[in-house]
């Protein structure tokens, strides 16, 4: 097959948080709560901090192994108070509060002014953003193909004739770069939340992600090395806003309209927590099955639930001008974005 590299500048705009895991996760051990700030500390250098110092060496190895039988886990914040460590020298990087990392309940608020001091502000496991060898956020390219291979399995090739068999894979002509670094400045802490349509309620689960702010920006380089891969990504504006149309056909739909996000560019889901009809190839999901290996007590009913974070309201200026908010209320899709797309060239 000729040789045919094109590239294209592809601009992700985050308009609901972005969660991409990269499988660790901070206890109440790991982090600490101040100054309206979560402090993430590098472990390493706190250890390397205390280890010399008489009483404190065996008090930190009692601290990390306690063993949690029910009652209250003592916090990072609480061992550094209680001996004495006011200095925050640790290296790693902090998170600023947004004040909707909780519901309204048990004396905690989405408004920070109303809660009492230290008022549910200890969350349970954060799980990490990926990050890369200096600490920077990234999102991998594979993140990025696979929810763009979704779309593509979904409008384009519709059926089982995807060339990707016996050596001949559209998508290994496809090549794209990890993103560019990303600043910790972007990341938040969201509570994952379900949105069921038949109830027309919403649930709060314990469950807390670092994930990119609304309005984040993140720049990638695609490369295709094939005519046909070029026409894939030179279409794939069309490509993603019909597979919208048939998610929101299948599984939107049956949602309020104050709960769903307007599109802005051309859209796209990526990361944890977006759902399963973000990411399922619709001709050939077989619902049944997967309600089959579910967990009794998770099992998924009818078309599932609509994945959501809470977040303040954010507003985005648009091409004539105008400033709209993202959002109707403080609900925002989880992992929704919005990308647009630059042929480069390289003459």
């Amino acid at each position: 097959m000729k040789d045919y590299h094109t590239k294209f500048d592809f601009t992700l705009l985050v308009l609901g948080p972005v969660h991409i895991g990269s499988g660790e996760k901070y206890t109440k051990k790991e982090y600490v709560y101040e100054n309206n700030k979560y402090y993430f500390p590098d472990m390493g250098r706190l250890y390397l901090r205390i280890k010399d110092e008489p009483g404190l060496n065996s008090a930190f190895t009692a601290f990390m192994t306690e063993i949690n039988d029910g009652s209250r886990t003592t916090t990072l914040g609480e061992f550094l108070s209680a001996n004495s460590i006011l200095d925050r020298d640790f290296g790693g990087y902090s998170i600023s509060e947004s004040g909707y990392e909780f519901e309204k309940s048990s004396g905690r608020s989405w408004n920070s002014r109303n809660r009492e001091p230290g008022a549910g502000r200890n969350l349970n496991e954060i799980s990490a953003f990926v990050k890369d060898s200096y600490g920077r956020p990234y999102i991998p390219g594979s993140s990025l193909k696979g929810a763009i291979r979704t779309i593509l399995i979904n409008e384009k090739f519709k059926t089982d004739d995807v060339p990707w068999k016996d050596g001949d894979n559209i998508f290994n002509e496809i090549r794209i770069s990890d993103s560019k670094p990303i600043s910790v400045d972007n990341l938040t802490l969201v509570q994952k939340w379900d949105y069921n349509a038949k109830k027309n309620c919403s649930n709060s689960l314990p469950i807390w992600r670092e994930s990119l702010k609304p309005l984040t920006r993140i720049e990638f380089t695609i490369t295709t090395s094939s005519e046909r891969a070029r026409k894939l990504i030179e279409n794939l504006s069309h490509y993603a806003k019909s597979f919208y149309q048939r998610y929101k056909n299948k599984f939107l739909s049956a949602y309020p309209d104050r709960v769903i996000q307007k599109n802005i560019d051309c859209p796209i889901y990526l990361g944890a927590g977006s759902g399963l009809w973000t990411k399922v190839d619709y001709h050939h999901v077989r619902i049944d099955k997967i309600q089959e290996k579910s967990y009794k007590k998770m099992k998924m009913k009818g078309n599932g639930v609509l994945k959501l974070a809470r977040y303040k309201k954010v507003k985005i200026k648009t091409k004539d001008g105008k400033s709209i908010h993202l959002t109707n209320d403080v609900f925002y899709e989880m992992g929704k974005c919005g990308f647009s797309i630059k042929e480069v060239d390289v003459g």
